[in-house]
């Protein structure tokens, strides 16, 4: 929320618009601040992790070498109490170590392995709907839908079936305890190309 309210002019014909003068320190300060956050939405886009999931994640539980990348899910940070290992894919992944080494350079010192892999403010959602407004995406959909935080775990099980994931993998993958769950509330069908498919039918 800060990095708005600094950068936004407040006074004359440029009011409301982000191009504030501000020192290359704070500046750029605020500029990691808007890259974490990008990088928060996206995580949650590309994983369905929970907002309070992700923000329990620390650096110890960032798994970035070997054939696949995940974060560890602890059982107590899970609202199923399981635990998981939450694939990666390669282009977050390699997001994340670029974000890791960034903030490594930063704070010119080793990352204990106990820190948080990202800072996930409590006023993150009102710092979402901010984004959301400056992105010029309306809070409110054609249907009456709320777009929040949560929606985008509803988008990220969506993606799934729209890629043609197999349900009982986009269960697995979302993390469901049942596939109706998963297809009736995470899917949204008005999203998916029926039409597409019935045109894949084979010919007679």
């Amino acid at each position: 929320m800060r990095s708005f309210r600094v950068l936004t002019v407040s006074r004359g014909k440029d009011k409301g618009k982000l191009t504030a003068k501000v020192c290359d320190a704070p500046r750029e300060k605020l500029l990691r601040l808007g890259r974490e956050r990008a990088l928060i939405y996206k995580t949650l886009l590309l994983t369905g992790l929970r907002v309070n999931e992700l923000r329990s994640i620390t650096i110890a539980q960032v798994v970035l070498d070997g054939p696949t990348p995940m974060l560890v899910l602890h059982a107590a940070d899970e609202k199923n109490r399981q635990g998981s290992n939450i694939p990666l894919r390669a282009d977050l992944a390699e997001e994340i170590r670029d974000w890791l080494a960034e903030k490594q350079a930063v704070l010119a010192r080793s990352l204990e392995m106990d820190e948080k892999l990202f800072h996930v403010s409590q006023s993150i959602l009102k710092a979402f709907d901010k984004d959301l407004e400056h992105a010029g995406i309306g809070k409110r959909d054609e249907r009456g839908r709320t777009v929040d935080l949560h929606a985008l775990r509803h988008t990220f099980g969506t993606h799934l079936a729209m890629a043609g994931v197999a349900p009982r993998t986009a269960m697995a993958a979302m993390r469901h305890s049942s596939l109706e769950l998963t297809m009736n509330v995470y899917t949204d069908p008005a999203l998916l190309d029926v039409a597409g498919a019935i045109n894949a039918l084979p010919t007679f």
